[in-house]
């Protein structure tokens, strides 16, 4: 019997019950924390077992926009004059390597790093759908009603960590808000999203903190308890001791963990990193994803995205585009290589654009990925956790009338670490404007699959949808064969 049957037939709890469960974590997550625990911790809703794999975690760096594969991984010094990135190939730590210039620190890290070259994306080059589609493995005409690659990981896997969320968006923002969705399975396996604005926060702020983690007003952590005591003061009737009365308890206890315990909140506090630490990943609002994303997966949470684009309402707050300043997204259709803000009309839109040009914006993410990478290494974590770093499309390898690039989804560049990758490697080639795949295309399907071969689940597995119908995890795709 599959997830949903066993939902539908669970016994209800009584109402006296269920009122006092949701009176521990209401408001405090947006829903019943015990109820919502207790799904992400139940697995099953699939067919084939799954091994043991290189990776027990997942941790994907998403940058908004489409970056530059020209300006990043795969440098074109022989494009037309007129079209070239004016920023030179570098050598990497990998002999014969060569990154933009715009990446002199990360080109420190290529050893650890295996760089794919010859990714494509949605065929319509729209943001929502090159997203989609790597969000969930399927393309973007029917991804919406497949869940995402981590709701179905946690799915299938559970979490390491009882009490913590399975699945973990660092902090939450605008693209992945729209595409994000559990598909067919619970609404329990979305993503827990530590920030509260749609387009997200500023995690650069020292008054910044998970909010949803904030007791309510006038509950105190001893109150809470007391609470607590008095549900475990109701557990003696029948429906109590029923196999749904029970698991509801423990995963209020779980929840009760959360809200109460140090060391879970101890995960979440960028406070307790050193200083050293904190220059090293940058003190920006980027910075600070990528070290939170870390010390999720450090806690033991199964699967995080990091996604950290920057608001509109933040354009205008002092140091912009400086060392500390704050950053906006890679849609970069004009000015692509200003020194200051890109400005000047979108396309036909004639309205201002709110932006930061690659090579301003290089820097910060330079120096937060490698850092994330070197940091990870020393650690430790890279051996049982896959980094995947990944934007929705590339860049057009001719410039448009504005000096800027519009999307260009026939070739673009990724890069993973960890579990098992090869470092140093270059996977696939493009032509020499960086324009088309000439080598090994792969597609955000061959992605998906890569995840889930290196969690050690097989290319039989299936999930079932709540008719029982058995799936596929990607829409056709091959994990990426160099990566193993």
């Amino acid at each position: 019997m599959n997830l949903w049957l066993k939902q539908r037939s669970a016994p209800a709890l009584c109402p006296d019950r269920r009122r006092l469960l949701k009176s521990l974590s209401a408001g405090v997550l947006g829903l019943g924390l015990p109820e919502w625990l207790a799904l992400q911790a139940r697995a099953g809703n699939a067919t084939g077992a799954v091994q043991a794999g290189q990776a027990k975690r997942v941790l994907v760096i998403y940058e908004e926009g489409g970056i530059s594969q020209m300006d990043s991984f795969d440098p074109k010094p022989d494009a037309l004059l007129d079209h070239r990135s004016p920023f030179k190939p570098i050598p990497t730590s990998v002999p014969g390597t060569h990154f933009s210039e715009l990446m002199p620190l990360t080109a420190k890290q290529a050893h650890r790093l295996a760089v794919v070259r010859s990714m494509t994306s949605a065929p319509t080059a729209g943001h929502k759908e090159c997203c989609q589609e790597f969000f969930k493995g399927y393309r973007n005409t029917n991804a919406f009603d497949f869940p995402d690659i981590g709701s179905v990981v946690t799915e299938l896997m559970g979490t390491e960590r009882p009490e913590m969320p399975g699945y973990i968006f660092c902090p939450g923002i605008n693209m992945p808000n729209a595409v994000t969705s559990t598909g067919f399975l619970p609404a329990s396996r979305a993503p827990w999203k530590l920030g509260t604005k749609q387009l997200g926060e500023d995690l650069s702020d020292p008054a910044w903190k998970v909010r949803s983690l904030e007791l309510q007003t006038g509950l105190g952590r001893e109150r809470l308890l007391e609470r607590y005591r008095l549900l475990e003061s109701l557990d003696a009737g029948a429906i109590a001791q029923s196999t749904a009365g029970q698991l509801m308890k423990g995963h209020t206890k779980h929840a009760l963990d959360l809200l109460t315990s140090d060391e879970a909140k101890h995960a979440f506090d960028l406070s307790r990193e050193s200083n050293k630490t904190r220059d090293r990943y940058g003190r920006d609002h980027r910075g600070s994803c990528y070290l939170l994303g870390r010390r999720l997966i450090e806690s033991g949470v199964r699967y995080v995205t990091v996604t950290c684009i920057q608001p509109p309402e933040h354009v205008k707050r002092p140091g912009i585009g400086q060392p500390n300043g704050v950053f906006l997204n890679w849609d970069h259709h004009e000015g692509i290589y200003n020194n200051g803000p890109c400005g000047g009309p979108q396309g036909s839109s004639n309205q201002e654009r709110y932006g930061l040009p690659h090579p301003v914006m290089m820097p910060s993410l330079d120096r937060s990925f490698s850092a994330l990478i070197e940091d990870m290494h020393e650690r430790g974590l890279l051996a049982e956790t896959l980094v995947c770093f990944v934007t929705e499309m590339g860049r057009t390898p001719r410039m448009n009338k504005n000096g800027g690039r519009d999307h260009w989804a026939r070739a673009m560049s990724i890069a993973f670490a960890g579990a098992g990758c090869p470092g140093g490697a270059v996977i696939g080639a493009t032509d020499k404007e960086g324009g088309d795949v000439t080598d090994a295309l792969y597609t955000p399907y061959d992605y998906a699959e890569t995840i889930y071969r290196k969690l050690g689940f097989s290319e039989n597995q299936r999930l079932e949808r709540p008719n029982g119908v058995a799936v596929p995890l990607s829409d056709g795709g091959r994990a990426i064969r160099e990566l193993f």
